[in-house]
């Protein structure tokens, strides 16, 4: 077979260019190209257009179909990267990125940093750069969400940092997490439905990590911290005062509350389906450690205190005036309660036992204590004296009662004219099925 000549082939390759540019030409005409401003670029003020702009002293850069990025004020730069991603920024120094299909990052006041990370969210920086609202702010969102709104990290006020952390949104409202005021930090690490909120005062911290379903919030006032690790469902709050602390830890559906006051600490630690409340007073405590199904709390006053250490379902009530105390002690479902309105100096206190009720003080009372060590379906009251004691050792259904100053233990008891000791307890509110068994069965035997 015989090669073709050489201008043959010379015909044959100009006739497949001439196909291949054609072929080009009419995949272009169709609008097979990128669309416009996909892409854009602008720095220095130079390259305004196309969906990027810059001021003379900054950088715009978006890459995707509908990306934009605006860099104003001075020495700002704006990243957007993804399909109707968006960022900007105003004022000196600030950055914003955006990475992720419908991102949105936004950077104003002095210094501000904004980054979002993840598709449909949000971070924010707020500030104008003046005096009182400098800005110096960051926000950090690393997570995607269903839907925009969903999914929004601010932080606003002067010097604050918020930010979350691989958490992805998954109903609205959730990961809302805002710091506002001076110094504060709001932080979520992980979980679901989170809002996480630091308050208007300085130096708030409320922080979230693992948990799912939590709302942490720190409002105004100097030094309050809300915090929540590993548990779910829970929420931790501290309100106007200063140097308040809420704390959950390991444990789930926990509620622990602090209301108005100063120096107020509520504390859940490693326990499930515990309520602990602080409302209002000064350097009151409310803790549970270790317990489950316990509710703690402390209602106004001056350093009054109410405690759970093991055990479950108990319910300690510490309030009034001044130093009234409640703690349980490895006891399930007693329920203790110290002090009152106008009340000062009382103890509420059980060691071990089931199923008990200990008072100390009540309303009015001074210098009285309560207490109860093993057995159980006791009724212990104490007071409202002053120094009136009262207490059980290793009973069962038994009340006891000292009024006015005196001791009354079991079937003791030394001063005191209105002291009351009975083997039935017949003025007992709920005592529990057990002990009301054994009631019976004595009076029957009699």
């Amino acid at each position: 077979m015989t090669s073709p000549t050489t201008p043959a082939r010379r015909t044959a390759i100009a006739a497949v260019a001439a196909g291949v540019c054609a072929a080009a030409l009419a995949g272009t005409g169709l609008g097979t190209a990128p669309a416009a401003n996909a892409t854009c670029a602008s720095i220095f003020g130079i390259g305004n257009g196309g969906g990027c702009t810059s001021s003379i002293f900054g950088a715009a850069i978006a890459i995707g179909d509908g990306a934009t990025a605006n860099a104003d004020g001075l020495f700002g730069a704006a990243i957007a990267l993804g399909t109707n991603s968006a960022a900007q920024t105003g004022d000196a120094f600030t950055f914003a990125t955006a990475f992720g299909d419908a991102a949105t990052a936004s950077a104003t006041g002095l210094f501000g940093i904004a980054t979002q990370v993840g598709s449909n969210g949000s971070a924010t920086t707020q500030g104008s750069g003046t005096l009182g609202n400098l800005g110096l702010n960051i926000a950090l969102n690393l997570g995607s969400a269903d839907d925009i709104s969903n999914n929004t990290v601010t932080a606003a006020g002067i010097g604050n940092l918020a930010a979350n952390l691989f958490g992805r949104a998954s109903s609205a409202g959730s990961h809302a997490v805002s710091s506002q005021g001076t110094l504060d930090i709001a932080l979520n690490v992980g979980g679901d439905n989170n809002t996480v909120f630091s308050g208007t005062g300085f130096f708030n911290r409320s922080i979230n990590i693992f948990g799912n379903g939590n709302q942490v919030l720190g409002e105004g006032g100097l030094g309050n911290a809300a915090r929540n690790f590993l548990g779910n469902d829970n929420e931790v709050t501290t309100d106007v005062g200063n140097a308040n602390t809420a704390t959950n830890i390991f444990g789930s559906s926990n509620r622990v509350i602090l209301t108005s006051g100063a120096g107020n600490i509520g504390t859940s630690l490693l326990g499930n389906t515990n309520r602990v409340f602080v409302t209002g007073g000064t350097l009151d405590f409310a803790r549970n450690l270790l317990g489950s199904n316990n509710t703690v709390q402390t209602l106004g006053g001056l350093q009054n205190t109410a405690t759970n250490i093991g055990g479950a379902g108990n319910e300690l009530t510490a309030t009034g005036s001044n130093g009234n105390n409640a703690v349980n002690l490895l006891g399930r479902e007693n329920v203790l309660t110290s002090g009152g309105v106008g009340a000062n100096g009382n103890l509420a206190l059980t060691f071990g036992g089931t199923n008990n009720a200990v008072t100390g003080g009540a309303a009015s009372g001074i210098r009285t204590a309560g207490f109860g060590i093993f057995g159980s379906g006791n009724t212990v009251t104490a007071g409202p004296g002053p120094f009136a004691l009262a207490g059980s050792i290793l009973q069962t259904g038994q009340e006891v009662t000292q009024v006015g100053p005196g001791i009354a233990i079991n079937q003791n008891r030394i001063g005191g004219a209105a002291a009351l000791n009975t083997r039935q307890a017949t003025a007992r509110k709920a005592p529990s099925t057990s002990a009301r068994k054994s009631v019976t069965a004595r009076t029957t035997t009699k």
